[in-house]
């Protein structure tokens, strides 16, 4: 099943673990001492007050890669058997997906028959580290939404009224949602840009959940109709004509989400200015520097590509714990402004002047002696804004 299917209907029910600091999971024989301080790992609880209707369920993780190589990631409902949680499937050919750092938002289908009504028991396991291992597999589960799949149509229609199938619109511009009793709207667009989930994927519906804070998406409205939410495409590459879609999702006031019908063939326009994505290039397993370690990649510009004439240059990064530690791109060198043992994705406006045609060197470097930042996949990623 598929929440972007247009007239699916959902209840949800969501955990998040980070406040709980019940979030790590461990190998059960992870020979390394420091592992057994998290074992065994936390059976975690979830309560399901209504399952009638149900057609499906499925489960989206916010999830941690963790010590790199970590694999045989799954869960369980209620002691039931154990399901894998699928790995990255863009990574380079010839290494594994687990020895990348990452965080992501794998979605698992869950039997139904491993649900009831009522107190739900869930849990981790994982098994050891395949690569670049010091013997201790452990992953995060930063949150978890449950996501009850049921036959249930709205007396009213939610639906996208502006923009149109086939429209044009400029910068920034404001998509209307109609329909009543709703307690909040999520609008998401279907376009190649910043791969803000960590798949490797940029062309596909953005967005991302960490913990159960969803960001990366178009916006959210609530309140009364209609419900006006500002697209800001500031950061949104240029796109192929008609090849934008958009989609939303809404909350009634019964708490059952409804999705949209798809609004699609649109075209952005730009009336003066481009702007252009460029991706990491030989990124490294375990990107990951502490205790005077040094790591970079590049992200390559073409020659056709006039670097004269870019007005913004922003790198987006995707960290973990990098909240005290530093980067360079080229001869510049700012801070990451990250998180303490925690995912961030932020952007840093450069100098224009430090972007260059060719390879573009960002080096990641750290003095710190505990853990130091990780790099999450798929690696650092640059949009430039050029006059036209």
């Amino acid at each position: 099943m598929n929440v972007f299917e247009p007239g699916t209907a959902t209840r949800e029910y969501a955990v998040d673990l980070k406040l709980r600091n019940n979030w790590r999971v461990t190998d059960p024989n992870a020979p390394h001492a420091g592992a057994k301080a998290f074992l065994p790992n936390p059976v975690l609880a979830m309560y399901l007050p209504d399952l009638s209707g149900a057609t499906g369920a499925e489960l989206l993780n916010d999830r941690w890669g963790g010590h790199p190589g970590t694999v045989d990631k799954r869960i369980r409902f209620n002691g039931n058997d154990w399901i894998d949680l699928p790995e990255l499937t863009t990574t380079p050919e010839g290494h594994h997906p687990t020895c990348f750092m990452s965080e992501d938002n794998p979605v698992v289908p869950i039997p139904l028959n491993h649900l009831k009504r009522g107190d739900n028991t869930f849990e981790g396991t994982c098994g050891d580290q395949i690569c670049h291992s010091f013997g201790w597999g452990q992953w995060g589960w930063y949150g978890a939404i449950l996501r009850v799949f049921v036959d249930a149509e709205r007396e009213d229609k939610v639906r996208i009224v502006s923009p149109l199938n086939g429209d044009s619109f400029g910068e920034n511009p404001v998509v209307r949602i109609d329909g009543t009793k709703l307690n909040r709207v999520d609008l998401f667009a279907h376009y190649h840009g910043v791969d803000h989930d960590g798949d490797g994927v940029y062309n596909e519906w953005h967005g991302f959940t960490h913990g159960t804070r969803l960001s990366g998406h178009v916006g959210t409205a609530t309140g009364l109709p209609p419900y006006d939410i500002r697209w800001n495409t500031s950061q949104v590459p240029d796109q192929p004509e008609g090849s934008v879609r958009l989609i939303a999702r809404a909350q009634g006031t019964d708490s059952v989400w409804h999705t949209t019908d798809v609004v699609e063939g649109l075209t952005l326009r730009r009336e003066s200015d481009s702007v252009r994505l460029f991706a990491p290039a030989d990124v490294p397993e375990r990107f990951w520097v502490r205790a005077g370690r040094r790591a970079s990649c590049v992200i390559p510009v073409p020659d056709e590509i006039d670097v004269s004439r870019v007005t913004l240059a922003t790198v987006h990064l995707r960290t973990w714990n990098g909240y005290n530690e530093r980067f360079r791109v080229n001869d510049y060198e700012t801070d990451i402004g990250s998180e303490n043992h925690n995912y961030a994705h932020t952007t840093h406006a450069v100098p224009t002047s430090a972007i260059r045609n060719g390879d573009n060197v960002i080096e990641f470097f750290s003095d710190t002696q505990h853990h130091g930042v990780e790099i999450l996949y798929p690696g650092p990623m640059l949009t430039l804004r050029l006059m036209t």
